[in-house]
């Protein structure tokens, strides 16, 4: 049976993508460049990989 619950690392998969993306919106609308725009939204997403690696890293499954 397959284990369909969501877990943490869902989550920070799913956040670590979102501000990349309004940052590629945002380059697209304006005009700033994307390499700019996606730049700066990167910067959000390191905090949470950082977050996901060193405040709460994976553990092994008993």
């Amino acid at each position: 049976m397959i284990d369909a619950s969501l877990h943490t690392y869902d989550a920070v998969l799913a956040v670590m993508m979102l501000p990349v993306v309004v940052g590629a919106i945002v380059s697209v609308v304006s005009s700033i460049s994307a390499t700019l725009g996606l730049g700066v939204g990167g910067i959000p997403s390191l905090g949470v990989l950082g977050y996901a690696l060193f405040i709460d890293p994976p553990r092994e499954v008993d």
